[in-house]
């Protein structure tokens, strides 16, 4: 999948989001302290350091690993595996009906499959579902999770699992190489042509830097704006009482500044995920760095509106990657000459 998005936003809101310093306040959890607060510093990389999800396609029983750099460049396919999905078809709803979930999530932990049943291969990969919206929809069920097999054959089956996504054994040892816990983004869709479209993209990272620039701007009213009617912090105020506390962080603070670098977007047909760097300080007792998470909904109507936030101390994380091990990892792996085959089939 390649996206190129606009020179616009390449230089204007790389502009605005990147590279500017904004007066703002924190969430709830980051309210003022009466010492500095230590915290780790933004992920230092190299040029061989990129970001890189797992789109996961239920239609072609397919999942790519692709880098997601920054506006304005190009995502590369990695490599391809087959897999195999829930027993029954569609978007999970309720704990138990067998379907593999579709949206936007998180990589939990990896496990080491010598503690768990053969079925589960050497390793597995929960996902954070149900995800903020995902709840907020009423969606319920746990236990999703990427994940081997007993016997590789199962893979030919396709739709065998309980609502996990499963993959070769040797597929799923090489993903713990590129997915890491609580920071690698999973995209699972029905299908992968819908997700991460360039307008979608484009339209919430320009929503993120005019919401971060009323923020920078103390502008209460303009910041809550940004927000949906029904809005719920993390600790469950409601968006009255979430405005009346921001204007009051507002104030808190003879000079407030915070820097966002590393901004990316991923969207799906019902909502989007932006996640990036934050740098946080105020006056001189405040200081924190890390991860903040936005969470976009669509509307009917058109448009997005900001549903939930997170911030997480440990930043964004980059990963190492080899094209050469890649290169030799694709040659071994079982999925290569199924997918292969399947092209050459269509021909």
């Amino acid at each position: 999948m390649n996206v190129t998005l606009r020179s616009f936003f390449k230089t204007g809101l790389k502009l605005a989001i990147t590279s500017l310093v904004f007066a703002q306040p924190m969430m709830a959890q980051d309210e003022p302290s009466e010492t500095p607060v230590a915290s780790e510093d933004t992920a230092i990389r190299d040029k061989t350091s990129e970001l890189v999800f797992l789109l996961v396609d239920k239609t072609r029983l397919k999942a790519d690993l692709l880098t997601w750099p920054e506006l304005g460049q190009k995502s590369e396919k990695l490599i391809s595996f087959r897999i195999a999905i829930g027993k029954e078809n569609g978007d999970k709803q309720k704990s138990g009906d067998n379907k593999t979930p579709e949206g936007i999530y998180f990589a939990k932990s990896i496990i080491n499959g010598r503690g768990l049943p053969a079925k589960y291969g050497p390793f597995a990969i929960p996902i954070d579902f149900p995800n903020p919206l995902d709840k907020f929809l009423g969606k319920t069920g746990y236990g999703i999770w990427l994940h081997g097999v007993e016997q590789d054959s199962r893979i030919e089956a396709a739709n065998v699992t309980e609502g996990c996504v499963a993959f070769y054994n040797a597929d799923i040892r090489s993903l713990t190489q590129w997915l890491s816990p609580m920071q690698s983004i999973i995209v699972i869709a029905k299908d992968a042509t819908q997700v991460n479209r360039a307008d979608d993209v484009e339209q919430v990272t320009k929503l993120v830097g005019e919401w971060t620039s009323a923020w920078s701007d103390r502008d209460v009213e303009r910041y809550i704006s940004y927000f949906i009617p029904n809005f719920r912090s993390t600790d469950n105020k409601n968006l009255r009482a979430y405005k009346k506390y921001k204007a009051r962080v507002f104030a808190s603070y003879k000079s407030m500044s915070v820097s966002m670098k590393d901004v990316r977007v991923f969207t799906h047909d019902r909502y989007a995920v932006a996640v990036m760097n934050q740098d946080f300080a105020g006056d001189d007792r405040f200081h924190v760095k890390g991860r903040k998470v936005l969470y976009w909904q669509r509307l009917d109507k058109g448009g997005w509106k900001l549903f939930h936030e997170e911030f997480d101390p440990k930043p964004v994380k980059f990963t190492n990657l080899s094209r050469d091990k890649i290169a030799q990892i694709i040659k071994t792996s079982p999925s290569t000459k199924f997918l292969q085959d399947s092209r050459e089939s269509k021909l």
